[in-house]
């Protein structure tokens, strides 16, 4: 990928992580980067683009890191925790998940958009029921309904309590949370 084009996404992923999606501007990307305006508009040509580039990123690493996570060794309690990790990360940075954060906004995003962030919320669900199936499978976890839904259940979760953290209570409360809400499944 091109070095100006990823500088670009990278400030763009922060700010909208960070601010939110419609409070970032190609003007705050320019100053953060040192470029014009005109350079990341030849990148990204309107800020539907730019949002598109970021999901097609965000799917491609986050997918590989829960792929990583569901695939390795250990029982699914212990892969809910690294899953989690992955969040309580994120807040130690202040920042919000990318998903979470442009979600906020789905009103306002332009059709491509919209459906590249419903497919990588349905690709993380798919990626994390594998999760409770495997816990379900091996008998370390016991929830009601279906795969699908704990995994719905626990992606709200997370989402939910890391934005919560960061104005109320930090790292330190979203362990808290996390780890209760995890025992909760945990036979």
């Amino acid at each position: 990928m091109n070095d100006t084009r990823t500088k670009i996404l990278d400030v763009a992923d922060d700010l909208v992580q960070r601010v939110g999606l419609n409070a970032m501007s190609y003007k705050h990307i320019s100053e953060a980067i040192g470029i014009r305006k005109a350079s990341i508009h030849h990148h990204f040509p309107k800020k539907g683009d730019l949002i598109d580039g970021m999901l097609e990123r965000c799917e491609t690493s986050y997918s590989d890191r829960y792929r990583q996570i569901v695939n390795g060794c250990g029982q699914a309690p212990e892969k809910l925790r690294k899953i989690a990790a992955l969040f309580e990360e994120g807040l130690s940075n202040n920042k919000l998940c990318l998903v979470a954060s442009i979600n906020t906004d789905c009103n306002t995003l332009h059709e491509s958009s919209s459906k590249l962030l419903q497919g990588t919320i349905e690709n993380t669900l798919s990626i994390y029921s594998t999760v409770f199936e495997q816990g379900r499978e091996e008998r370390s976890l016991t929830f009601t309904g279906t795969n699908a839904e704990a995994a719905f259940t626990f992606f709200s979760f997370l989402i939910g309590a890391q934005s919560l953290a960061r104005s109320h209570g930090g790292i330190n409360s979203f362990h808290q949370a996390t780890e209760l809400f995890i025992e909760g499944f945990i036979v």
